[in-house]
C-alpha cells in the first residue's frame, strides 16, 4: 500500500528520506556532542589532578626543608629530639623540651644562638661543666683542648676562652659574629673575625671543629 502510495506521489518519498537523513544527522551530533563533553570533563579532571599533584610535591620539599632536628640534653626537663623551625634559636629548642630544671645552669648555652640540623643543645647543671668544655686540673690547656675540640657553633664565650690564642675580646667577636651571620660553615670562616688572620687560624683548628 505503502509503496503505491509513495510511486503516485513521488515527493512525498523525497520528503521521507530527506526526514531520515535529518534524524540521522541530528543523532550523530548529539552522540557526538555528548561524548565529547565526556572527553573534555575527563581531561579536565586530568589536568587539575596533575596541577594539584605539582603544587603538592613543592609544598612538601618546603616544608621539609622549613624545619631542623634539634638534640636537646641534660638539665631540662624533656631531653630528646625536637622539630624546630629553622628559624629557631637555642632557647626555642629549650622551651619545647620543658624548659630548664631549676638547678640548670642558663649561662652554658647560648639562649640566642640559631639552631642548626642535628646540632646537640647540652644545658649543664649549676657547678658542673658540658661535654664541650676543657675541664680537669691535671692536664695543661694544650693538651685538653687537643683531646676535646670546641664546637665554634654551639660552644659559649666561657669555652671559646679557654682555646689557646683565643682571648676574651676574641671570644666576644665570635659570639657576636655567629648571632649576627648565623652558624660558621667551616672553620676558615674565623678569619672573618678581627684578630684571626691566616697563621693563627692554623694554630686553631687543632682545638676547634664545626
Amino acid at each position: 500500500m505503502l509503496k503505491d502510495f509513495y510511486q503516485k506521489n513521488p515527493k512525498w518519498c523525497l520528503i521521507g528520506a530527506g526526514g531520515l537523513i535529518c534524524v540521522l544527522i541530528l543523532g550523530f551530533f548529539f552522540f557526538y556532542h555528548a561524548n565529547g563533553e565526556e572527553v573534555e570533563v575527563k581531561s579536565q579532571q586530568i589536568t587539575e589532578q596533575k596541577e594539584t599533584k605539582t603544587q603538592n610535591e613543592p609544598a612538601k620539599k618546603e616544608e621539609k626543608n622549613s624545619v631542623v632536628f634539634v638534640d636537646v640534653k641534660g638539665a631540662v626537663r624533656n631531653p630528646g629530639v625536637y622539630q624546630i623551625p629553622k628559624d629557631g634559636r637555642v632557647k626555642d629548642a629549650i622551651d619545647r623540651a620543658g624548659g630548664l630544671l631549676s638547678e640548670a645552669d642558663p649561662s652554658s648555652v647560648n639562649l640566642a644562638q640559631k639552631l642548626k640540623d642535628e646540632m646537640i643543645v647540652e644545658v649543664v647543671k649549676k657547678g658542673e661543666k658540658g661535654s664541650s668544655a676543657l675541664a680537669g686540673t691535671t692536664t695543661s690547656t694544650t693538651e685538653k683542648a687537643e683531646s676535646e675540640k670546641v664546637n665554634i657553633n654551639q660552644a659559649t664565650a666561657q669555652d671559646l676562652e679557654q682555646v689557646p690564642g683565643i682571648g676574651k675580646a676574641k671570644a666576644t667577636a665570635i659570639i657576636e659574629y655567629r648571632e649576627k651571620e648565623g652558624l660558621f660553615t667551616k672553620i676558615e670562616d674565623l678569619t672573618q673575625i678581627s684578630g684571626i688572620g691566616e697563621k693563627t687560624l692554623e694554630k686553631l683548628k687543632a682545638y676547634l671543629e664545626i
